[in-house]
């Protein structure tokens, strides 16, 4: 089957995903993204099974040429915002050609959701025949667009499981990591606040491993427990996650959150917010860790504490947990999940 992907920015864990139904399916890809910054600090090229190309407005009539000459079978869309994209996919689904397009936003109820839900069959089904969903908090809103249940895929999002087979918890450390933008919607600002507040208490014994790079690196505590990493590539996040506590993502709103999978497929225990899209598939409270209201800096400080207090038997309960769900989501679903869409139109 030949697989064409109109693609914005596009990502490791993608890559990693397309490279296992190569090997499973022998399916073709063509994918066209988003050219990369010049300051992108690693790369993503074509490789067997996969041929990757740089979108460029100005180049449509080439591509057009270099589609038909592919001749797909089926065509993945990376959301609905994309005219060109769009005006392919809209060719193609009248020739017959299942059409998929991604989503992960949550519904939030906003004006712009609303309309968006009212005008579906306008602004979205005409140009596609599915809708493929990260999760739970997704396929609520492809319902509200008008999606029947048969034309709703989930696990749009898969972290690269291949890099992570050889990392294990064999330590407890006392710490808590973050990885990721340091950004506000990532909740960071409440989170050094409240690592802050415990660490001026003698008994609590915490350590904190920033890793990410971002506008509000400055509010970093300034204290012998806490270090900072800033950004690092991909490949060097396992070794990172090994022997290194508890992941926490405490952000405001996190449509998915790949990285959480990353985590729990280190055997990472969690701590999350409500708000956390993945936390809803990857996090079970009291299972193998802890959820709270993003906003809840007393509830997030009480578990944090608990954290503080907990004992090696249950840390490592926790982390068997964490691997556990984490292999529920997997690059061979995945390569299931595409595949089941070509005879189902």
């Amino acid at each position: 089957m030949n697989i064409l992907v109109l693609y914005t920015r596009l990502t490791g864990y993608w890559m990693a995903c397309m490279r296992k139904d190569v090997a499973l399916n022998n399916n073709k890809y063509l994918v066209y993204r988003t050219k990369p910054s010049k300051d992108a600090p690693f790369k993503i090229e074509s490789e067997p099974g996969i041929t990757i190309c740089d979108y460029s407005e100005g180049a449509f009539s080439a591509m057009q040429a270099e589609v038909n000459e592919f001749k797909p079978s089926l065509i993945y869309i990376a959301g609905w915002t994309n005219k060109q994209y769009l005006k392919i996919a809209k060719t193609y689904k009248t020739k017959g050609v299942p059409v998929i397009t991604g989503m992960d936003n949550q519904w939030l109820g906003t004006i712009k959701q609303y309309v968006a839900s009212l005008f579906s069959n306008f602004l979205i089904r005409k140009y596609v025949t599915h809708i493929w969903v990260a999760g739970k908090p997704q396929y609520y809103y492809a319902r509200k667009l008008g999606f029947k249940s048969q034309h709703i895929l989930t696990g749009l999002y898969c972290a690269d499981e291949s890099i992570f087979e050889s990392v294990n918890q064999t330590k407890h450390q006392k710490q808590l990591i973050f990885v990721g933008r340091i950004v506000d919607h990532k909740g960071v600002e409440i989170l050094f606040e409240a690592v802050e507040e415990l660490l001026k208490s003698k008994d609590c014994n915490l350590k904190l491993h920033v890793i990410g790079s971002g506008p509000l690196e400055h509010l970093i505590p300034k204290h012998s427990n806490v270090i900072h990493t800033p950004f690092v590539n991909p490949e060097e996040i396992p070794s990172l996650l090994t022997n290194a506590g508890t992941f926490i993502l405490p952000s405001l709103y996190e449509a998915w959150g790949v990285v959480v999978h990353e985590a729990a497929l280190a055997g990472l225990p969690i701590v999350s917010t409500y708000q956390c899209g993945a936390a809803t598939e990857l996090l079970i409270d009291g299972f193998n860790g802890y959820s709270y209201d993003a906003t809840d800096k007393k509830a997030l400080i009480q578990i944090i504490k608990k954290l503080v207090e907990q004992d090696e038997t249950d840390y490592f309960k926790m982390s068997k947990n964490s691997k556990f769900l984490a292999s529920t989501i997997n690059l061979k679903r995945w390569t299931a999940q595409i595949n089941s869409v070509k005879n189902s139109n």
